[in-house]
C-alpha cells in the first residue's frame, strides 16, 4: 500500500534530532511539500528511499549532523540551506532547483567523502538554480552546473543559433562537459565541430571559439580535451542535444552542463585583464546571476557597458546579434525585442550563470574583479525579462526592423547635462553584427550608445547603416522622457525626403533599400520645435464582430491640412504597426466619423489607435483602445490585460474540477504570490490581489491543474 504524506502550508519544525539520526521517507512513501513553507531539520539528516515532492519549498540543515543526504533515491530540493557548524555531506543524489545557501561555518561537502555522489544544481525553461552568497560557509568538492538553452522549434525557441558561453567550474574538459564524454544523453550537450582532436566531426568551419584579445580575432578550439578555461566566454553553435547531428536533425531544448570545483571565498575566480580602449570577454565564473554594477564597482578601468549576446536578434540574416547594455541608458538594451531574451525598454543589468560577456576597457586599461557580493537572486534564459524600473533619463530608442518584421538592431541616444557632447567614456562603442549593423556616428566613431547633454532645436543625430540587404526595412523611434515642445525629423539624404518624428509616442518610417540607395549615412535625425495641429481627434472605439474581425471608428473635429489618417494596432500596447491608411473626406474644417475593418486580429487582446498626419507633416495621435478576445472551448485567459487596480481576474471555462495552485513571479523569478483554489464550474473567474503594489512590467502566472499539468500565462501592468 502506498502511502503519501502531505505537507501543508505552514513552517514545520522536525524535533531536534542526534548526529545518528535521521528523517527518514521510507520505501513506498511520498513526502509533498505542498506549497513555500519551511522545513527544519535540526542536528539529523534526510534520507530518502521514496519520494519526496519539494513544491516551493526550503529545507534547512541546522546543527553539526555530518550525514545531510542520504538513501537509494534522488532526492530534489526547491531551496536547500545548510547552516550551523562542522561539515554536511551529500552521500546521496542531490540537486537543487532554485537557490542552495550555506551559511554559518558549515562546509558543505557536495560530492561525499567518497567523491562520487551527484550533487546538481538544475536549470530548465523557467528556473536555473544558484549558489547564493557566501560569507563564512564553504562548499568543497565536485557540483554539476546545468544552463538550459531552449534550442527548439515552438514559439518562444530560437533554433539552431550561436550562444555565448562559459563555465562556472573547474576541472572537466569540453568533451567532458559539453561534449557528454562522447555519449549522448538525450536533453544534454551538444555535437562540437571543428578540425583538430576530439570533434564529433571535422569541419572547415569550427562550432567553437573564443575571443583572442591579442589579435582581436577569434580562435578556434583545436582540442576539446583541454579544460575548459573559466575566466573565458565561448561561443559554441548549439545545434540542440547531442542527437542532433551536424548534417540534420530537428533542434531541441539542451541542457550544457559542467562538473567541478565552484569558485567560494576559500576558492575566488582570478581577475581578468583588460587592455586600454580594448574589448575582452569574460564569464561570469559563479553559479549565481550577478549584477554588472556591482562588477564595476569591485573593478578597475572598464567602461559601465557590457555586450550580451543574443540569439534571437536574427533580422534578415538569422544569425543573432550584440545587445549593448550602458549604465549610461539605465541598462536598457539597445535592440530589445519582443522575445524571452531582452524585451524592448526593460532593463537587464545581469550576467546570467552559464553566460558571457564583452567588456572595454577605458584610458587606462584595468581588470574585471570578482567577489561573492556580486550575486544576486533570480535567473532567467540569458534574459526571461525583469521588473520595469522607471527611468528619468531622456532616452531615444531607435530599432531597425528587416522585411520579415524581426528586429535586426537597434541604439540609444541618451540626453542629460553633464553627459557631454563629445565622445567620452559614457558612449559605448558599437561591436559589429556579421548581420544588419544600426549605429550612430559621432567624430569617425561607431556608437551603440550616444551619450549626450540634454537636447537642443538643431539638434542632430547620424546614423550609420552596414550590411543592409536590397529589400524594405522600418525604422522605429521609441522616445522615454523626450521634451514635449521639441518634435523631430527623419531626413533621407537619397530620396531627399522628410519623415516626422513623434518625441512624445512612437514613430515608424518605412524604406527600401537599392543600389542606389544603399548609403551608409542615409539618414539623419534633426529636431525641432512642437506645432499642434488644428484637428481634434474627439473619439475612437474599436469592437469585435461576429465574423472574429475588429472595427475601429474615430471622430475627428476641424478637419483641414489633413494629409492622411494611419490606424495602427499593437498586440502589447507599446510597439505598433499600421494597420491601414485612410484619406480626409473634406478637409474643410468641419466633424467626420470614420472606421476600419482589421480582418486579421492577433490572438489575444488587441491595441489599437489613430495617428493624423497634416500636409507639412506634423503628426497627432489618438488614445489607446483595446479589443479582447472571444473565449471559445477549454480556455483560460487573464481578462483584462494589461490589469489594472492591482487586480488580477483569471477566466477559466471548462477545465476540469478539482484544486488550482496560482503562482505569480516577476519576471526576474522572485514569488510574488501563491493562492489555492478548489473550482467546480464551468466557467469560474478567480481573483488575485498582491498585497503589494505591482510595479510597471511583465509578470509570469503559473498555473498547475490538478490533474498536475501547468500553464502559464503572461501579466502585463501598465
Amino acid at each position: 500500500m502506498k502511502i503519501v504524506s502531505y505537507i501543508f502550508l505552514f513552517v514545520l519544525f522536525l524535533p531536534e534530532l542526534s548526529q545518528s539520526q535521521v528523517v527518514t521517507i521510507a520505501t513506498g512513501t511520498q513526502v509533498i511539500a505542498q506549497g513555500n513553507i519551511s522545513l527544519v531539520i535540526d542536528q539529523g539528516g534526510m534520507k530518502n528511499d521514496g519520494v519526496f515532492i519539494p513544491g516551493n519549498s526550503t529545507v534547512y540543515f541546522d546543527g553539526g549532523a555530518v550525514n545531510a543526504i542520504s538513501g537509494t533515491q534522488p532526492v530534489q530540493f526547491y531551496n536547500a540551506t545548510f547552516r550551523g557548524t562542522g561539515n554536511k555531506v551529500n552521500s546521496g543524489n542531490a540537486s537543487v532547483i532554485s537557490t542552495l545557501a550555506v551559511e554559518g561555518t558549515t562546509v558543505l561537502d557536495a560530492d561525499g567523502t567518497t567523491n562520487d555522489k551527484p550533487f546538481t544544481l538544475l536549470s530548465s525553461d523557467t528556473l536555473t538554480a544558484r549558489v547564493d552568497i557566501l560569507t563564512t560557509g564553504n562548499i568543497t568538492g565536485d557540483v554539476t552546473v546545468e544552463r538550459f538553452i531552449n534550442t527548439g522549434t515552438a514559439t518562444g525557441e530560437h533554433g539552431k543559433s550561436w550562444q555565448f558561453l562559459a563555465t562556472p567550474t573547474t576541472g572537466q574538459s569540453y568533451f567532458q562537459s559539453w561534449q557528454e564524454g562522447g555519449l549522448s544523453p538525450a536533453g544534454y550537450g551538444t555535437w562540437i565541430t571543428g578540425t583538430g582532436t576530439g570533434f564529433d566531426a571535422t569541419t572547415v568551419l569550427p562550432s567553437l571559439k573564443y575571443y583572442n584579445a591579442a589579435g582581436i580575432n577569434w580562435t578556434p578550439v583545436t582540442n576539446t580535451g583541454l579544460p575548459l578555461q573559466n575566466k573565458l566566454g565561448y561561443m559554441l553553435f548549439v545545434r540542440g542535444d547531442r542527437t542532433v547531428n551536424t548534417v540534420g536533425g530537428t533542434p531541441n531544448n539542451t541542457n550544457m552542463r559542467s562538473k567541478g570545483v565552484l569558485f567560494t571565498p576559500a576558492n575566488p575566480p582570478a581577475s581578468v585583464a583588460v587592455a586600454a580602449n580594448q574589448f575582452q570577454t569574460f564569464g561570469n565564473p559563479y553559479a549565481s546571476r550577478i549584477e554588472f554594477s556591482k562588477v564595476l564597482l569591485s573593478s578597475t578601468g572598464i567602461r559601465d557597458v557590457f555586450y550580451a549576446w543574443d540569439p534571437k536578434l536574427n533580422g534578415t540574416y538569422n544569425l543573432g546579434g550584440y545587445q549593448t547594455i550602458s549604465g549610461v541608458a539605465g541598462y536598457i538594451p539597445t535592440a530589445g525585442n519582443s522575445t524571452d531574451y531582452y524585451p524592448g525598454g526593460l532593463p537587464a543589468p545581469f550576467i546570467e550563470s552559464g553566460q558571457a560577456v564583452f567588456v572595454q576597457g577605458n584610458a587606462t586599461g584595468g581588470n574585471v574583479n570578482f567577489n561573492e557580493n556580486n550575486k544576486v537572486s533570480g535567473s532567467r534564459l540569458v534574459n526571461r525579462g525583469n521588473d520595469f524600473i522607471p527611468i528619468t533619463r531622456a532616452l531615444l530608442f531607435t530599432t531597425l526592423f528587416s522585411n520579415n518584421g524581426k528586429i535586426a538592431d537597434g541604439n540609444i541616444v541618451a540626453f542629460e547635462n553633464g553627459l557631454g557632447n563629445n565622445l567620452n567614456d559614457l558612449d559605448a562603442v558599437k561591436i559589429l553584427n556579421a548581420g544588419e549593423n544600426l549605429a550612430i556616428t559621432r567624430d569617425g566613431n561607431l556608437l551603440a550608445v550616444e551619450a549626450r547633454d540634454n537636447v537642443l532645436v538643431t539638434d542632430t543625430v547620424f546614423y550609420h547603416f552596414q550590411n543592409l540587404r536590397h529589400q524594405g526595412y522600418q525604422l522605429r523611434f521609441a522616445p522615454v522622457n523626450m521634451p514635449s515642445a521639441l518634435t523631430a525629423y527623419l531626413y533621407d539624404r537619397v530620396n531627399n525626403s522628410y519623415a516626422n518624428i513623434s518625441l512624445t509616442d512612437s514613430s515608424f518610417v518605412d524604406f527600401t533599400v537599392d543600389a542606389a540607395s544603399a548609403d551608409p549615412g542615409r539618414f539623419l535625425l534633426v529636431f525641432r520645435k512642437s506645432v499642434v495641429l488644428p484637428v481634434s481627434i474627439l473619439d475612437i472605439s474599436a469592437k469585435r464582430n461576429g465574423d472574429k474581425t475588429n472595427t475601429v471608428s474615430w471622430k475627428v473635429s476641424n478637419e483641414y491640412d489633413i494629409r492622411h489618417y494611419m490606424v495602427e494596432k499593437s498586440m502589447d500596447g507599446r510597439n505598433f504597426s499600421l494597420l491601414g491608411t485612410q484619406a480626409p473626406f473634406t478637409n474643410t474644417g468641419g466633424n467626420e466619423v470614420y472606421s476600419i475593418i482589421d480582418l486579421s486580429p492577433f490572438a489575444g487582446v488587441n491595441f489599437y489607435r489613430v495617428r493624423a498626419t497634416s500636409t507639412n507633416g506634423q503628426i497627432q495621435f489618438s488614445n489607446i483602445v483595446k479589443v479582447y478576445p472571444e473565449a471559445t472551448g477549454q480556455e483560460i485567459v487573464i481578462h483584462p490585460n494589461p490589469v489594472s487596480d492591482n487586480k488580477i481576474n483569471i477566466v477559466l471555462k471548462n477545465q476540469q474540477p478539482g484544486l488550482y495552485t496560482f503562482q505569480l513571479t516577476n519576471m526576474i523569478g522572485q514569488e510574488i504570490l501563491t493562492k489555492e483554489q478548489f473550482i467546480n464550474q464551468d466557467e469560474y473567474i478567480e481573483l488575485i490581489k498582491p498585497v503589494t503594489k505591482l510595479s510597471l512590467g511583465s509578470y509570469q502566472l503559473l498555473i498547475i491543474k490538478p490533474d498536475g499539468t501547468k500553464e502559464t500565462l503572461q501579466v502585463i501592468v501598465q
